[in-house]
């Protein structure tokens, strides 16, 4: 089977290979599989608290197809997988600390030319490669950008946070503003991001870490899905859970 790298987060084809943390359930795991998803499980980063440590979005970001920037210490074995599929990998040169702000530098929404983000905590590797990579910087200043980011298409996404849904929408995306989705678990925290706790495994499918219609909006997101030609996918029976979002990383050619 032929493999195709995908611009960042949104896959033109079926999902073949994937990022996603080590923390995610059996449950969750098998579903993917099911689906003909290889995955690249992430291990602990040293510098993160427990309940973040495995997210994808706090270790690495994917700046523009094929390239990675990554966190100093990020584990071997997620880069060495990574590296095996054809990425070229980009050490950033933010190290980071267990509390916030300093452990948001990797943390960007990437919606086809726009990055969402923090500019004054990010990776300057980070904002390099973007300008490199012709993608407008949109300052926020929600330092989790790519947590409180579902990216459905290139020019929609739905969020929590009613800044970025703001300049989204002067950015001339189509955005959803929920309401904080408290039943989204993150262990540590009192709620998770919606973000978090998503990642498209097709151009038509976005897969939700557990129980789709235990979201408060879930009517308002399933419209707003609906709208864009996309279907929810549930993972898992219970609540969602906030693992640091899906990274689709590979499709296969002609949906073979």
């Amino acid at each position: 089977m032929k493999l195709a790298l995908v611009s960042p987060y949104i896959p033109f084809g079926r999902v073949r290979k994937a990022i996603i943390s080590g923390d995610a359930s059996k449950e969750i795991i098998s579903s993917l599989t099911d689906f003909g998803i290889d995955l690249i499980k992430t291990e602990k980063h040293p510098m993160l608290p427990c309940g973040l440590a495995k997210h994808a979005d706090m270790q690495m970001v994917n700046v523009c197809k094929g390239v990675f920037v990554y966190a100093p210490d990020t584990p071997k074995s997620t880069l060495s997988a990574l590296k095996t599929l054809g990425y070229e990998l980009i050490e950033g040169v933010s190290r980071i600390k267990s509390h916030y702000p300093f452990d948001v530098a990797y943390n960007c929404a990437i919606i086809g030319k726009n990055a969402f983000l923090n500019p004054r905590y990010t990776d300057p590797t980070v904002l390099s490669m973007l300008d490199k990579c012709g993608i407008r910087i949109i300052p926020v200043k929600q330092g989790y950008a790519k947590c409180s980011t579902c990216i459905i298409t290139k020019e929609a996404i739905i969020t929590a946070d009613p800044k970025i849904h703001e300049r989204a929408v002067e950015a001339g995306l189509d955005s959803l503003l929920t309401g904080p989705q408290r039943s989204i678990i993150l262990k540590g925290y009192d709620y998770g991001f919606i973000g978090g706790a998503t990642g498209l495994i097709s151009e038509n499918e976005l897969a939700f870490f557990g129980d789709f219609n235990t979201l408060s909006d879930s009517i308002s997101i399933c419209k707003f899905l609906k709208k864009h030609g996309i279907k929810p996918v549930s993972l898992a029976k219970e609540n969602l859970v906030d693992l640091g979002g899906l990274f689709p990383l590979c499709v296969s050619y002609n949906g073979q």
